[in-house]
């Protein structure tokens, strides 16, 4: 039974070997012949090459040139290229969104690059430039001007058939052609092979190299792309063989190392089949295998090591140059080694790589196979280390934030500051391991750092102390208190609860100035409407009177009227205030000349004003002021300020109403002396139903500058009540 069992073994490691020797040959042999292959055929990738770009920035640069042999004198990059065709008006260049210094600047860099890099490709590489009727307009290269041998018929020869001839000379020839108005109609890219190329260069040729101005620099000019132009370039082999020896070939051309990933392909076949063999061996009962302990490591190492592997091979199947210097073959041949020893041996150092992987790969699936027979609840808690840790990890640190986050700073801080010390204890005692005198010390340093940390606390304590005394005061609603004594740590909180202490007052002197307007309101209120209220009853009951005269009866209905009048314009100067307020007044914003309306206010009123016996002085500017503004509430501002002097200012004296015109903003300044003690206070006049006719004996809602001021706020502006003695002084500012 023994002598079978151990049978049984053999046959197993012969089969683990076979499984794993077997692709690692593979791919020793595989991928150097491979890589060499390609390499000999010098494969190239036009399509996902930077010739792409190459050769339309070349016909930027023919065009550019032939610009500036037309022209008579010398032009800079942006002119060629922006001197017609743009979307946008002449007065569109100075706008002050646009940076045009640097625009021209970077059209200058753009073209100088592209300048630069034709003239590592300009003597390899055969070009003409046609007109719209496929006529030669110049041909460097080809040393004829007979338009039967033109590099443009040579390639529309072979462009029906979408490749180049397998006899041609021609590594690669390609042809673009832009219409009248700069429109890209038409291009083709030719090879030996078909590819995208074609279409790759079409899409690049419609682009424009300056998109991104629009957006950056809000420049909406167009670049203007050659007109009527057909651009033909090529290269022969030869010259194509001898660009590549050139240091800026790779700039140009890009090697097809995507090819290489067939490599990788054929990589992950071998490696699906190594897997499938960890899987699937262990069920083959006789050969006993799968549940070796090399198969029971832990979770987190398992996925390092699989990581690695998959890095450490993806880093050689894509890069052709990986691993692939030859330097055991260089080392031996140097040494005088024979060339077919050495050569032996390095295949056997890149086989002794592939086995190293391939054998990895086996134990890794082989060790996440357990992940199945062992059922991933038990897997987990018995193979992933961090499973375990954890819960001694996250009792830890949650023992030790809650230690430090509720430590009471009133009782019980000796035992706090003994669960810090431990702390300390336990990490300072790690540290001093490496020290052989360092645990004495410790202890020492320890003990010293409790008693010093527990008079600290107490301090703490006392100044704690003092903090919660302060905010009690505050609780209890004294305003006034201070904290005379030092706070230490709390200091910072003198500052916040000075703060707070002037809140309060704050907030208790608006409430008192709160609760003092609405009691004003209201018996403002009461007192406006109840006037004329009683003025209409009253002769409303005369008018009942039968044996009352005629002409009575007229004069009654003629108070009647102008009390219900007054009433009525009470109650609307009540409504437009109220909506004002809750800013539901709806503006009809538009350019309006604000002298223009001032006058015309004058004008309006100049009846009132003739009735009384002061001398207006207007200083107003002699040409228009714009401003975005709603001319019916200007109106009315302009309007009931000008009604308010008419009846508060002293006869006999001068009115000033000015109009600065400034860069920044328009100030309207009406200036009077009042008739009566200017006694009030200015930032409270502009209230609701405030007058500085205390005695409200005169006409009026008592709304009309708190109305003025809320349409002049809400367009923006503001509007200031000054007084000096009995000067009034009334300022609005717009700003524009």
């Amino acid at each position: 039974m023994d002598t079978k069992l151990k049978n049984y073994h053999k046959l197993t490691a012969m089969i683990v070997a076979l499984i794993i020797l077997l692709p690692s040959l593979a791919m020793m042999v595989i991928r150097p012949h491979y890589i060499r292959q390609k390499s000999q055929l010098n494969e190239l990738s036009y399509a996902h090459s930077g010739l792409m770009y190459q050769l339309v920035n070349d016909c930027y640069v023919l065009y550019g040139e032939e610009i500036q042999s037309e022209s008579s004198k010398t032009l800079n990059p942006y002119d060629i290229f922006f001197s017609s065709g743009s979307q946008t008006s002449e007065s569109n260049k100075t706008d002050e969104n646009t940076d045009e210094d640097f625009i021209v600047q970077d059209i200058e860099d753009k073209y100088n690059n592209w300048l630069s890099e034709f003239s590592h490709l300009r003597s390899y590489m055969e070009y003409d430039v046609l007109d719209g009727d496929a006529k030669n307009i110049i041909d460097t290269n080809r040393g004829s001007m007979n338009a039967k041998d033109s590099l443009y018929n040579t390639i529309s020869g072979m462009r029906t058939q979408g490749i180049l001839n397998e006899d041609s000379d021609y590594a690669f020839a390609a042809i673009i052609e832009y219409g009248e108005k700069g429109n890209v109609k038409s291009t083709a890219f030719l090879s030996h092979e078909k590819d995208t190329a074609s279409q790759v260069l079409n899409e690049i040729a419609k682009q424009s190299p300056t998109d991104d101005y629009d957006d950056y620099y809000d420049f909406h000019k167009s670049f203007q792309k050659p007109q009527s132009r057909i651009y033909c370039f090529a290269m022969t082999k030869s010259a194509l063989t001898s660009f590549q020896e050139n240091d800026y070939s790779d700039y140009f051309l890009s090697n097809s190392d995507s090819n290489v990933g067939d490599l990788l392909v054929v990589f992950l076949g071998l490696t699906v089949f190594v897997s499938l063999a960890a899987l699937l061996l262990p069920f083959v009962k006789p050969l006993q295998t799968g549940e070796e302990k090399v198969f029971h490591m832990p979770f987190e190492l398992v996925i390092t090591v699989g990581s690695i592997v998959a890095g450490a091979a993806e880093s050689v199947l894509t890069d052709p140059y990986a691993l692939n210097t030859q330097s055991i073959y260089n080392v031996l041949t140097s040494i005088g080694a024979p060339e077919l020893l050495s050569t032996i041996l390095q295949y056997l150092w890149g086989l002794l790589g592939w086995i190293f992987l391939f054998t990895l790969c086996y134990w890794v699936v082989g060790c996440l196979r357990t992940v199945f027979t062992m059922g991933l609840k038990r897997y987990i808690k018995e193979r992933v280390l961090i499973y375990r840790i954890w819960p001694w990890l996250y009792k830890l640190c949650r023992n030790t934030y809650d230690g430090l986050l509720h430590i009471n700073l009133k009782d019980e801080s000796s035992r706090a500051l003994l669960k810090i010390v431990l702390i300390n204890f336990i990490i300072l005692g790690l540290i001093s391991l490496t020290w052989f005198f360092g645990i004495g010390a410790l202890v020492v340093y320890s003990i010293a750092l409790f008693f010093l940390l527990r008079k600290y606390l107490r301090k703490i304590q006392d100044q704690y102390q003092l903090l919660l005394e302060a905010t009690n005061e505050l609780a209890k609603g004294n305003l006034n208190g201070t904290i005379p004594e030092d706070l230490g740590v709390f200091e910072p909180f003198r500052n916040e609860i000075s703060k707070i202490q002037m809140g309060f007052s704050k907030a208790v002197d608006e409430e008192v100035k709160s609760t003092k307007m609405k009691t004003d309101l209201i018996t403002n209120v009461s007192h406006d409407l109840k006037t004329p209220l009683t003025a209409i009853i009253t002769y409303v009951d005369l008018l009942k009177q039968e044996d009352l005269p005629e002409e009575e009866r007229k004069r009654y209905i003629q108070i009647l009227d102008q009390k219900a009048n007054r009433l009525k314009i009470l109650i609307e100067d009540l409504f437009e205030i109220s909506k004002a307020t809750s800013k539901t007044v709806t503006l009809n914003i538009m350019d309006i000349d604000i002298v223009s309306l001032l006058r015309q206010v004058k004008l309006e009123l100049q009846d009132k004003i003739d009735a009384t016996d002061l001398v207006f002085r207007w200083q107003l500017p002699e040409e228009k002021v714009i401003l975005p503004l709603d001319s019916q509430r200007t109106y009315r501002v302009f309007e009931n300020l000008l009604v308010n002097i008419t009846k508060y200012a002293m006869p006999g004296t001068r009115v000033y109403v000015n109009m600065e015109n400034t860069e920044n903003h328009v100030k309207i300044i009406m200036k009077n002396i009042s008739a009566t003690e200017l006694n009030f206070n200015p930032n409270e006049i502009t209230e609701r139903f405030v007058r500085g006719d205390s005695s409200r004996n005169t006409e009026g809602s008592g709304l009309g500058l708190a109305i003025a001021k809320s349409f002049t706020e809400l367009q923006g502006g503001r509007l200031e009540v000054l007084t000096d003695a009995d000067l009034f002084t009334v300022e609005i500012t717009f700003l524009k």
